[in-house]
């Protein structure tokens, strides 16, 4: 049984008014236990208007999203559960930083769970050590930090709730390159001490290819292409026409390629791009 699951899930915004939309459409996606889930598409895909579901943040007009196997919106209760269970970090979550202190902030959500004060400083601590929230910034206004800073924080308060399942919207949104490649860092490192299992939504197929252990392709509303890095982005026709890409490194295999050298072209990442590379440099002996 999966962890999580969709059933012909569909969603219409603005149902009964000139300005409706179906925003989902009918659509089904299976999340494993300890998976590390990468949700693509073009803008207005649908992307996160589906993972605003998998917590009840959103009801379906029709279909089922099902936790455990058990409907998240059976009762109030297992709607409660779920939002618990489904942690979700939003696009830009530093702009939703409110409490005066940093510990404040990253303890809101274990606090509503109502543990005691003690788990939640447990909990406040081992999110701190998982994002780099160091020790004397505790004490601090959120408001007084980097934007990076910020958005680790956010990122915290979402982990210090210790979901079954922990989901980020553009986690790496409007960073330079450094800082998206720490957050990255971070959330894959988080995925491998914990075995919790991650969904990523991003429109960065780099990103994605690099730490993703299944991608989910979302067009119209609906999944159109689901599978492993390499079996999603071996589709680059597919992946055209929908208004996506290949990886960045990918492309440039690809021009290699085209050049005439003898090169993989599947190629996603930047270890596989380097393997490659080493390896043509021993076949032309230009390595002892």
């Amino acid at each position: 049984m999966a962890l999580l699951e969709t059933q012909n899930l569909t969603y219409v915004y603005g149902e009964g008014t000139p300005f409706r939309m179906t925003a989902l459409q009918n659509a089904d996606i299976s999340v494993e236990k300890g998976e590390l889930v990468g949700i693509i598409g073009h803008t207005g895909s649908g992307k996160s208007t589906l993972v605003q579901h998998l917590n009840g943040l959103l009801k379906p007009t029709s279909g089922k999203v099902l936790l455990n196997g058990e409907d998240i919106h059976a009762s109030k209760a297992a709607t409660r559960a779920a939002r618990f269970k489904v942690g979700l970090c939003f696009q830009y979550p530093e702009y939703q930083l409110f409490e005066s202190t940093v510990y404040k902030d990253i303890a809101f959500g274990p606090r509503n769970m109502g543990l005691s004060e003690a788990q939640i400083k447990e909990h406040v601590l081992r999110a701190a050590e998982f994002v780099g929230v160091k020790n004397d910034w505790m004490e601090k206004s959120p408001f007084d930090l980097s934007g990076g800073e910020k958005r680790r924080v956010a990122i915290a308060g979402v982990m210090a709730m210790e979901p079954e399942i922990l989901i980020l919207d553009e986690p790496a949104a409007g960073l330079d390159p450094r800082g998206r490649a720490r957050v990255m860092q971070m959330i894959e490192n988080y995925r491998l001490t914990t075995g919790k299992t991650v969904m990523i939504v991003s429109h960065s197929m780099d990103d994605i290819a690099e730490i993703a252990s299944k991608v989910i392709v979302m067009c119209h509303g609906a999944p159109v292409l689901t599978g492993t890095v390499q079996t999603v982005f071996e589709n680059s026709e597919k992946l055209v026409s929908v208004g996506l890409d290949v990886p960045q490194i990918t492309r440039i295999f690809l021009r290699l390629k085209a050049a005439g050298e003898n090169v993989r072209t599947d190629i996603y990442t930047l270890s596989e791009a380097r393997r490659e590379l080493l390896r043509l440099m021993q076949e032309r002996g230009m390595l002892q």
